[in-house]
C-alpha cells in the first residue's frame, strides 16, 4: 500500500511513531550528554588531585627547610628524606624528548587520563555507535581547551601554590595545546563522516555546526603559528595568537550556546573569565607603573643593550624577570611598525636602580639596540609588568652554584648580588659563579656586576670563574715561560680542544700585564695549569686584575667540587641559566650528586619549559 493511499489512522499512527522515536532520540542524546559531562567532571577532578600532590609536596618540603629538618639526621625523619632523594635524583635528569625524567612522569599521567576519560563508562556501555566517540571527544576537547588557558596565565596560582611560574609551566601548555588540536580534529571528522554518509548534510549548514567549523580552523591555525611562524617572527606569532584566541572563545560558546541542559557554555565563561582577569591584572600593572616612568638605555658591544628604569616596581628582585613597555621603539621588518601594544619578557639584574642587560637576536631586541646605537644614554617612556619567576632563596642554602652560558648571566649576576646584599655580615656562605662567554666585549655587559662580585665586603666567600671561549687572533710576543698575546685585527678564533682541556687562564688588564691568582675553592685540575697571562684590548679595561679562563668550563667538575666542598648536613643551591646543552650538563650532574648521605640539594634551571 502506497503512502498516499494510508488511512487517517495508520498515518497517525505513523507520525505518532515518528515523535516517539524523534524523542526517545532526543532523550538517549541527553543521556549520553549527562554521562559525558560527568566525565568532563571526572577529568577536571583527576586533574586537579595531580595539580594537589604538586601543591602538597611543595609544602611538605617548605615546611621541612623551614624547620631545619633536611639538615637534621632525626632516625624518625632519615626514611622520608631518603626516599624522597632517590625520587629527585631520577626525576631531575634529563630524557630525550622532555626537558627532565619529572616532566616525562607528568606529561604520561596527563596522557594516560586523557586515553581513561575519552573512552570510559559510554552511556549503556554502547560503543558501537562511532557518533558516541565523536561527542566524548568534543567534550574532552572543551575540557582540555580549559587547561590550555590555566597553563598560560601570568598571575597563575600555580606560582604560590607550587613554585611554578608561568613560564615553567608553558610546556605543559603547548602540550595541552596539541592534545585539545587533536580532539578537536576526531571530533570533527567522525561527525561529518557520520552525516556525509548518512545523507543529513543539512546538520553542517546549521549555525552551532558552522561556530563548530569556524573554531576548529582557528583553533588549528593558532597552532601551526605555534609550532611555525613563532621560530620566525614572535611579535607576529603572539598577535595572531592573541586573535585567533578570540576567534576560539566566541566561537566555542556559539557551538555550545546553552548553561542547560547542555552546560558546555559554563566551560567558555570560565575560560574566557580567567583569562580576562589576568589581562586586567597586567593592564593595571602596566598603567600605574608607567606614571612617572621612563628608561635610559645604553648600547652595548657585541650586540647588548642595558635598560636602566627611573621607578622600579614592587616586590621586584634580582633574577627574577619583568614585561617591558617601550613604544618608542618602532618595528624595522613589520609591516605594523608601531609597538605600543607590546610588552616584552627580561630577566632583572638589579632592582635599586631597576636595571635590565638584553642580547640583541632579532625583531624588538635588534630595534632596540639599533636605537641604543643611534642615541646613546637617551631617556624614554617606558613602563614594566611583573615580577615574575620563583626562584629559590639563596640564604636558605649553605653553598650556592651559579652557572651561566653567554647573555644567561643576567639571571645568575642578579642571583648573586641579591644573596650578597641580603647575607649576614657573619655569614659563612659560600658562592661559585662560573660564567661562559665567547669574547671579551661580553665582559663589558656586566662590569659593575662583576666589580660587585669582587669588592663586596662577602667577596672572599665568593669564588668567580669567568671563562672566554674565544679569544681574538694572537701572536707570540716573546719567549718566555709565561707567554704574552697582543691582539691583532678584530677577527677572532675559536679555542683549540687542547687550550680548552687545559683551563688556560688570564687576566684582563689595562695596557700592561697583570699577575693573576687563583680564585678560592678552585678545582685541583685548575690549579695543575700555570696561568697564560694575555693583554686584553680596552673594552674589558675597566675589570682590572680580574681573573679569566680561556676555554670552556667543565661544569661537571665544578660542580661535583662544589658540592663535595660542604658537608652533609648542609645545603645547596644548583641554579643555572643558558643554551639547552648546559643545562642538561647542570641537571644530570646535579641528579648523579644527590645521595642519601650527601648534602641536600635543590636545582632550578632558568628556562621556558621545565
Amino acid at each position: 500500500m502506497s503512502s498516499s493511499s494510508m488511512s487517517p489512522e495508520a498515518s497517525e499512527a505513523a507520525a505518532a511513531a515518528a515523535e516517539a522515536a524523534a524523542e526517545a532520540h532526543e532523550a538517549y542524546l541527553e543521556a549520553r550528554q549527562e554521562v559525558n559531562v560527568e566525565m568532563l567532571i571526572y577529568y577536571a577532578a583527576s586533574l586537579s588531585a595531580l595539580i594537589g600532590v604538586f601543591i602538597l609536596s611543595f609544602w611538605i618540603r617548605f615546611i621541612f627547610v623551614r624547620l631545619g629538618w633536611t639538615r637534621a639526621r632525626n632516625p624518625i625523619l632519615q626514611p622520608f628524606i631518603a626516599t624522597t632523594r632517590v625520587f629527585r635524583k631520577i626525576f631531575i635528569r634529563t630524557l630525550p624528548g622532555f626537558t627532565s625524567v619529572g616532566h616525562a612522569v607528568v606529561v604520561i599521567v596527563y596522557v594516560a587520563l586523557n586515553i581513561l576519560f575519552s573512552f570510559y563508562d559510554f552511556y549503556q556501555d554502547d560503543y558501537s555507535q562511532i557518533t558516541n566517540f565523536a561527542s566524548r571527544f568534543g567534550w574532552m576537547a572543551t575540557g582540555n581547551m580549559a587547561l590550555v588557558v590555566f597553563l598560560a596565565l601570568k598571575n597563575t596560582p600555580l606560582a604560590f601554590l607550587t613554585a611554578y611560574s608561568y613560564e615553567r609551566l608553558n610546556v605543559l601548555h603547548q602540550i595541552a595545546g596539541y592534545t585539545t588540536m587533536l580532539y578537536t580534529i576526531l571530533h570533527a571528522s567522525i561527525y561529518t563522516d557520520y552525516f556525509l554518509n548518512n545523507d543529513r548534510v543539512y546538520i553542517l549548514q546549521e549555525d552551532v555546526v558552522t561556530a563548530g567549523i569556524v573554531l576548529g580552523f582557528a583553533l588549528l591555525f593558532s597552532v601551526l603559528a605555534g609550532m611555525i611562524l613563532k621560530r620566525f617572527n614572535y611579535e607576529l606569532f603572539y598577535i595572531i595568537h592573541v586573535a585567533l584566541f578570540v576567534v576560539i572563545v566566541v566561537t566555542l560558546g556559539l557551538h555550545r550556546p546553552s548553561f542547560n541542559p547542555d552546560q558546555g557554555l559554563y566551560v567558555t565563561v570560565i575560560i574566557g573569565a580567567i583569562w580576562f582577569a589576568d589581562r586586567l591584572i597586567r593592564f593595571g600593572r602596566l598603567v600605574y607603573n608607567s606614571i612617572n616612568n621612563e628608561a635610559t638605555i645604553h648600547a652595548l658591544p657585541d650586540g647588548g643593550t642595558r635598560i636602566v628604569l627611573k621607578k622600579p616596581i614592587p616586590r621586584a628582585r634580582p633574577g627574577k624577570h619583568c614585561y617591558v613597555w617601550l613604544p618608542q621603539i618602532r618595528s624595522s621588518s613589520s609591516f605594523i611598525k608601531t609597538r605600543a601594544f607590546e610588552t616584552h619578557p627580561f630577566t632583572i639584574v638589579a632592582s635599586d636602580p631597576m636595571e635590565l642587560v638584553i642580547n640583541s637576536y632579532s625583531g624588538f631586541t635588534r630595534d632596540l639596540h639599533e636605537y641604543a646605537l643611534k642615541n646613546p644614554g637617551k631617556s624614554i617612556r617606558a613602563s614594566v609588568e611583573g615580577p615574575y619567576g620563583t626562584d629559590p632563596d639563596p640564604l636558605d642554602f649553605d653553598k650556592v652554584v651559579l652557572v651561566a652560558g653567554g647573555s644567561g648571566a643576567t639571571f645568575t649576576f642578579g642571583i648573586a648580588a641579591d644573596m650578597l646584599e641580603r647575607m649576614a655580615e657573619n655569614s659563612t656562605q659560600q658562592i661559585d659563579f662560573i660564567w661562559a662567554v665567547k669574547g671579551q666585549d661580553n665582559l663589558t655587559w656586566f662590569t659593575e656586576h662583576l666589580n660587585n662580585l669582587r669588592n663586596h665586603y662577602h667577596s672572599p666567600k665568593v669564588s668567580l670563574k669567568v671563562h672566554v671561549t674565544r679569544l681574538p687572533h694572537t701572536h707570540p710576543a716573546g719567549r718566555s715561560n709565561s707567554t704574552t698575546r697582543t691582539s691583532s685585527s678584530g677577527s677572532s678564533t675559536d679555542l683549540t680542544p687542547s687550550a680548552e682541556e687545559k683551563g688556560v687562564e688570564f687576566t684582563a688588564t689595562s695596557g700592561q700585564i697583570s699577575s693573576s691568582a687563583a680564585t678560592p675553592y678552585q678545582s685541583d685540575r685548575d690549579e695543575k695549569y700555570a696561568p697564560r697571562r694575555v693583554d686584553i684590548p680596552s673594552s674589558a679595561a675597566s675589570m682590572v686584575d680580574l681573573p679569566i679562563i680561556v676555554g670552556r668550563p667543565d661544569t661537571e667538575a665544578l660542580i661535583r667540587s662544589a658540592v663535595e666542598s660542604v658537608g652533609r648536613d648542609q645545603r645547596v643551591l644548583i641554579a643555572a641559566c643558558g643554551p639547552d646543552g648546559l643545562i642538561k650538563v647542570v641537571r644530570n650532574v646535579a641528579a648523579s650528586c644527590i645521595s642519601v648521605d650527601g648534602p641536600a640539594i635543590e636545582v632550578h634551571c632558568e628556562q621556558f619549559g621545565w
